[in-house]
């Protein structure tokens, strides 16, 4: 099982560095700490002391208290319930690409959900066999290579309908499959027995989705538990980046559950408390 963090100090520097356009030398002159210290910090040669960590929080928008936990190893969501409410999570790791995948099974039915299959299908054909399940559609996030991986042999194997936004479906190696059906943001759709709200997450990819399951969300990139996702659009959509995780994300009850692409799951609420990016933001 992956249950540490995808991010820690270095790489949640990072990504803020990035999101606002500053160089090394820029944060190092900004937060009056070494260019080489900040360096390491990104590159995991060195540790922060808590001032330099609170210097850095100050320049890149963090907030201080939350950056400093997860510094230290002092906070990791609590552990969540992957069953409740009718639904089943599968959680389908691989551990060489850090992925977490998943397949959502309605105990009504027995019908299944794949999500954001990124690698290792047999794993998920396993899962849905060993769970007795149908898969009955393959939704898909955003169609970096690491999420749509095994896309096309479990589409060759379950021959299902494949759910993405028209921005991310230009990006498959074969648009023109006639099993693709497309979601705009904001959309309300019904897939067997799941009902699906299409909430626009944009920022690490044009067209990212983050998908309201019931009472849960597969974020995809968009956040990790404790952190955000690369900004890979630029510092120009790194402030749209934030406001649509949060609006979008952030704004759902305290208990809803978030299972991010990479790392372990979360709540609307350890996010809202215990995040960088937006603690200081939502207090």
């Amino acid at each position: 099982m992956m249950d540490i963090l995808e991010d820690e100090f270095g790489d949640i520097i990072s990504k803020g560095r990035f999101g606002l356009g500053l160089s090394v030398p820029d944060l190092a002159q900004l937060a009056e700490v070494p260019a080489r210290h900040i360096d390491d910090f990104e590159t995991y040669r060195r540790d922060p002391l808590e001032a330099e960590s609170a210097q850095i929080a100050r320049v890149l928008h963090l907030e201080p208290a939350s950056l400093w936990a997860i510094a230290t190893g002092s906070w990791a969501p609590a552990p969540i319930t992957l069953d409740q409410e009718g639904t089943q999570i599968k959680q389908v790791f691989h551990p060489p690409m850090r992925l977490t995948q998943y397949v959502a099974g309605d105990d009504d039915t027995g019908q299944a959900l794949v999500i954001d299959p990124g690698a290792a299908a047999d794993q998920f054909l396993t899962t849905i066999f060993e769970s007795q399940w149908t898969a009955i559609a393959i939704l898909i996030t955003h169609a970096d290579s690491d999420h749509i991986g095994a896309l096309e042999q479990l589409n060759r194997t379950l021959n299902v309908p494949i759910f993405v936004h028209p921005t991310e479906k230009t990006r498959l190696s074969t648009p023109s499959n006639p099993n693709l059906r497309t979601f705009n943001h904001g959309d309300l759709f019904t897939i067997g027995p799941f009902e699906i709200e299409a909430r626009g997450t944009p920022g690490h990819s044009p067209g990212h989705t983050s998908l309201v399951i019931r009472d849960f969300v597969m974020a995809g990139d968009a956040l990790f538990a404790g952190s955000l996702g690369r900004t890979s659009m630029g510092p120009d959509h790194y402030a749209n980046h934030l406001a649509t995780v949060e609006a979008h994300l952030l704004s759902l009850p305290g208990s809803t559950r978030l299972f991010p692409g990479h790392g372990p799951p979360t709540t609307v609420a350890e996010e809202q408390i215990h995040n960088p990016f937006f603690a200081s933001r939502i207090a």
